[in-house]
């Protein structure tokens, strides 16, 4: 059989308590997944997926740039 057509992961910026890493996801909510233990590796206190922003960075391999005024 033949497997399907892999699509390549977007690039996420996440954020928490003044952190910052990058992961890479194909859904946002599978992005704060991985962002929640990151952070946790270096936390005592229990990471809640709630308290982690995370912001799209780079999608189909192309920079996404926001811009405030758009919204």
């Amino acid at each position: 059989m033949f497997g399907r057509l892999r699509i390549a992961a977007n690039g996420y910026v996440c954020f928490y308590k003044g952190k910052r890493i990058e992961v890479q996801a194909d859904t946002s909510f599978e992005a704060q997944k991985k962002a929640q233990v990151e952070f946790q590796r270096g936390s005592r206190a229990q990471v809640k997926g709630y308290d982690i922003s995370v912001t799209l960075a780079e999608k189909g391999g192309e920079t996404v740039t926001h811009n405030p005024a758009e919204f």
